[in-house]
């Protein structure tokens, strides 16, 4: 981590110039007054466990969807890109369905996508059924894809393909299914909660 000179410092909000907080060089201290000097003009807004997670799942497979779009939509394809794409996504899933239990009140842990599937309540079941049909119909895959078999065979991928290098053979990812799954979940955890 670079140190920042001392001096006066512009904070930005949502990429918007609000202000100047004067530096010290300590991150941890600058981050404090940046934290004040927001809570003091009215911009700063605590978020809930559920928006913490959304938020990181979002990011993840923003990452993952800039690499598709990027590496693998164009000819010749990058295959270097491979693992950062499948960790991304992989990764994003997970966050996903943890972020789906959080907005109704339960924390999972854990890498397995299927245990995490599982765990879910029912009212997050149903939200994923309720988007399911119009994101299939978003990737052209039909009336019906199963998005339980997707998801199976994605169960262990961020483990696996994580220390890819370690390993002999990783599991096969098919990219079209793995962005349906990320985009089911970001619309399931989209939905307003039922009351």
């Amino acid at each position: 981590m670079r140190n920042v000179p001392p001096g006066p410092k512009t904070v930005l909000f949502n990429g918007i110039a609000v202000g100047e907080v004067v530096s010290t060089g300590d991150v941890a201290s600058d981050a404090e007054a940046v934290n004040q000097f927001l809570k003091s003009r009215g911009l700063h807004k605590e978020i809930s466990s559920f928006q913490a997670v959304f938020n990181q799942a979002f990011a993840f497979a923003n990452t993952a969807a800039y690499l598709y779009e990027r590496d693998f939509r164009r000819s010749p394809r990058k295959g270097t890109s491979a693992v950062p794409f499948v960790v991304n996504a992989a990764f994003g899933i997970e966050l996903y369905l943890k972020a789906l239990a959080q907005k109704h009140g339960i924390a999972l842990r854990g890498h397995e996508l299927l245990k995490l599937h599982k765990a879910l309540p029912r009212n997050a079941l149903a939200e994923i059924n309720a988007v399911t049909p119009r994101c299939a119909a978003n990737r052209a895959f039909g009336e019906s894809p199963d998005f339980v078999a997707y998801l199976r065979n994605l169960n262990n991928t961020f483990v696996e393909w994580r220390y890819s290098y370690e390993r002999e053979k990783t599991g096969t990812v098919h990219i079209e299914p793995t962005i349906f799954v990320m985009e089911v979940l970001h619309e399931a955890c989209r939905l307003p909660t039922a009351a």
